[in-house]
């Protein structure tokens, strides 16, 4: 008999880790805070759990997996995940191919969501490094900076810095001038990776400041041992493209996929 447990991110953590983790599949913060808000469940046969699951906010799809004694299973625990709530679609990274070949099922339609990126070892290429002071941002040096970005950072950005440790910004200066901000999220669903991010104040774009802090950022996260990550929208073509410049390169989409 097939029936859903609910459960806690601790309990499959091991396993949502050695899927997404162990198979590289690459995904970023986004996708992490989605995961985080979803309701979890355990695919259960009688008493053994098969396989896990997560909802987000009652209609989005965002885990299924099933362990390989029970892959021959997944399309009967699709539909039923599919009859579970008030489920339309699917927001799945392309890595994960267990999971979108049976999203792809049947469905409606298909809407480009982001890209994920990762980067490369190595420097810049020679004359396009500028030298960057990067100032961490806490209670200390006060937040009202955060306001020169408009609605880049969400309104309640200075209070998630002072109670999430995952979240770190950082003022950004070339030279004593301020330049715009870093931003990094490091994993807490898959804990080896570190989501980095930039703003740059209008009137220094388009001057290598966008790469140079993803590189600063990059460097700063592999000292620590983390595998940088970068998403963008994926109609925001500028941040893509400072994304490239900084070394990395799109190998993962994000897709959402409507029953």
């Amino acid at each position: 008999m097939m029936t859903l447990k609910r459960c806690t991110l601790k309990e499959i953590e091991k396993e949502v880790q050695d899927l997404y983790g162990g198979n590289h599949i690459i995904v970023d913060s986004f996708w992490e805070d989605h995961v985080l808000k979803s309701k979890l469940y355990q695919l259960m046969i009688k008493d053994k759990c098969v396989g896990f699951a997560g909802i987000f906010e009652e209609h989005t799809l965002m885990l299924f997996h099933l362990f390989e004694d029970y892959r021959q299973l997944g399309r009967q625990w699709m539909e039923e995940l599919k009859r579970m709530e008030l489920v339309t679609n699917a927001m799945i990274p392309t890595g994960d191919e267990f999971f979108l070949s049976h999203a792809m099922d049947n469905y409606q339609r298909l809407e480009k969501q982001a890209y994920f990126s990762l980067y490369r070892n190595g420097d810049l290429p020679r004359g396009k490094e500028i030298a960057l002071e990067l100032k961490e941002m806490n209670e200390e040096t006060g937040f009202e900076s955060l306001k020169t970005a408009g609605d880049f950072f969400e309104e309640d950005t200075a209070e998630r810095l002072t109670k999430e440790p995952h979240l770190k910004v950082y003022e950004v200066y070339s030279e004593e001038e301020f330049i715009g901000f870093g931003v990094i999220e490091y994993g807490r669903v898959v804990k080896d990776i570190a989501s980095i991010g930039m703003f740059v104040v209008p009137e220094k774009r388009q001057q290598g400041y966008a790469r140079n802090i993803l590189k600063h950022l990059q460097k700063h996260v592999s000292a620590k041992g983390y595998l940088a990550r970068s998403g963008c929208w994926y109609y925001n073509h500028n941040s893509l493209k400072s994304i490239i410049s900084a070394g990395a390169y799109s190998q993962t989409r994000l897709f959402r996929i409507y029953f």
